[in-house]
């Protein structure tokens, strides 16, 4: 069984060896092989070429091809502060106020800054793959969350609760195109499936989610929507209070942190949608490969439907974590199989 036919009936249930394995994985890369992250960031070529190779190295099923979340900040223009070995900060949000929006308009992918990388990335590395990965891309931030950044995520969630709905929603509708703009542009890349991000969805209340979140991530769902290309949802953080308002998504899978256990997020999301998840992070990071291998197993063995998971980290990999911690999970996921 080839790792995308694992992946693939790993996401609908159908029968299939072991659960199979991919990584968020960005500063862990660099990391690892000696990268300055501000030149992997911007050298599509290099980014894919590593991103290959750490998949390799990890012996796991998949290619997460990503750079960070300020790739449509970028591509409206916005300010990026490049640190010669970290993460971009974002300087300053694209808009001052509401008003500014008019300004704007829905970048082309493949000439805007910052997304023309990550989508000539992602032909790379499926080139580079051929047959022996999975590849998925993130598309950056989903609706709510570009219209976050866009606006600065503090003044962003208190107009939740202010007299500017209007504007707002005028805002989510912008963010939203943008998302399937990218989308679509990411999915004539050839990837296998592709991801947005809501974690900034995940600080507001389930009422507050259902207004201004739900259905903007519903509809750049229902555009991206693919029988050649499967689509991933993420969201950091503890999400059991919106989890349930996911059923009805035309998503692929949800990607779950690990404040959620595996069996609640099962019971709340119904059976259709494959989960992804949801080792801790830091535990990855810090702990030895033998503690690591029983909490794979256990973490398999705690899952309602194993049939239907994605075995990762609850979010990106850290940066000093050691590739024999994630081969470790690898090889314990082989030697586990499914019923």
């Amino acid at each position: 069984m080839t790792t995308i036919e694992r992946m693939r009936a790993a996401l609908t249930g159908a029968p299939h060896d072991y659960p199979p394995v991919i990584w968020i994985a960005t500063s862990v890369v660099c990391e690892t092989y000696s990268i300055p992250q501000n030149r992997w960031s911007q050298d599509p070529e290099l980014l894919a070429d590593s991103l290959v190779r750490f998949s390799r190295d990890t012996e796991c099923d998949g290619i997460y091809v990503t750079r960070d979340n300020l790739v449509t900040h970028e591509a409206l223009g916005g300010a990026i502060e490049w640190p010669d070995d970290d993460e971009p900060l974002l300087l300053e949000p694209v808009l001052s106020d509401l008003d500014a929006l008019a300004r704007l308009q829905i970048p082309q992918p493949e000439s805007a800054a910052g997304m023309r990388t990550v989508l000539e990335a992602a032909r790379i590395a499926v080139d580079r793959a051929g047959s022996d990965f999975y590849v998925m891309a993130n598309i950056d931030c989903g609706p709510f969350s570009t219209a976050a950044n866009l606006l600065g995520v503090e003044g962003f969630l208190a107009r939740l609760y202010g007299s500017e709905k209007r504007q707002l929603h005028e805002l989510l509708d912008f963010a939203c195109e943008c998302v399937i703009a990218y989308g679509r542009a990411m999915q004539r890349s050839g990837v296998h499936g592709i991801q947005m991000g809501e974690a900034t969805a995940g600080l507001i209340g389930r009422d507050q989610f259902a207004e201004f979140a739900l259905p903007y991530i519903h509809r750049a769902a229902e555009a991206l929507n693919s029988s050649d290309c499967d689509l991933w949802l993420h969201i950091c953080g503890r999400t059991d209070h919106l989890i349930a308002d996911l059923r009805d998504l035309p998503i692929d899978v949800f990607e779950l942190d690990s404040l959620v256990p595996l069996d609640r997020a099962r019971q709340l999301i119904g059976d259709r949608i494959a989960l992804k998840g949801n080792l801790d992070t830091l535990f990855l990071q810090n702990e030895n490969s033998r503690r690591i291998d029983e909490q794979t197993r256990t973490l398999i063995g705690s899952c309602r439907m194993p049939e239907k998971l994605i075995v990762s980290a609850g979010c990106g990999v850290p940066r000093h974590t050691p590739v024999e911690n994630l081969r470790a999970v690898s090889r314990a996921c082989r030697e586990t199989p499914l019923p």
